[in-house]
């Protein structure tokens, strides 16, 4: 694996359908892999996506 796209499941990221335009780009792009972070620590309040979840669905 040489290049990936790595991302936190929250706020904007926390949406289903804009982490699938994410895989697609990526895909496309000729990236690697997609991963999310699966520890999320903030200190604001934020919608959260679970990230194992949303990897099995992608």
């Amino acid at each position: 694996m040489r290049h990936a796209v790595f991302l936190a499941p929250v706020g904007r990221f926390a949406d289903p359908e804009r982490l699938l335009d994410v895989a697609r780009a990526a895909e496309a792009h000729g990236w690697d892999g997609l991963f999310l972070w699966d520890h999320t620590l903030r200190r604001e309040t934020a919608e959260v996506l679970d990230p194992w979840v949303m990897l099995g669905a992608l």
